[in-house]
């Protein structure tokens, strides 16, 4: 996790910085170093990591997703 995102979490604003992909990407990469770690508490770690990822990627998700409700994209008239 990124001390910006950290800060946020420690405020109780969570607001994605990133993308989804973003952190869909950061989630599998965590998980990818899980599986070649032999210590217990590392790999759980990564693995409480890449949840936290994901659980980023979905909000950045639903903020996108109320984005486009709240300011529809206007499409100008075709030219003719």
């Amino acid at each position: 996790m990124d001390w910006e995102e950290a800060l946020l979490m420690a405020w109780g604003d969570i607001v994605p910085l990133q993308p989804a992909g973003y952190y869909r990407r950061k989630a599998a990469h965590a998980r990818q170093v899980a599986e070649g770690v032999t210590t217990r508490a590392v790999k759980e770690r990564l693995l409480v990591e890449a949840s936290e990822y994901d659980q980023l990627a979905a909000d950045a998700d639903r903020t996108a997703a109320e984005s486009q409700i709240c300011s529809p994209t206007i499409n100008p008239a075709p030219k003719q």
